[in-house]
């Protein structure tokens, strides 16, 4: 039973959404959101910005399956 450990964690992404700095976590989105719409723009330094705003995995995760999707291997 993980139940513990899954309710600290959502504590805890609770906690950081809370003290970090929305603003700067929405521009190094944005950021991120541009750099992936351009096939020549390098990804490692916006998504490197976003982990430093404090972006969660499933927000940057989020950017990349809004601008190129879900890969379907069918």
């Amino acid at each position: 039973d993980y139940s513990k450990l899954a309710d600290a964690q959502r504590k805890r992404l609770a906690d950081l959404r809370e003290k970090r700095d929305a603003g700067n976590v929405k521009r190094a989105l944005e950021a991120l959101e541009a750099a992936a719409r351009d096939p020549k723009a390098p990804l490692m330094e916006p998504i490197l910005d976003a982990v430093r705003a404090r972006a969660t995995l499933g927000e940057t995760s989020d950017v990349f399956r809004g601008v190129w999707g879900v890969h379907d291997p069918r």
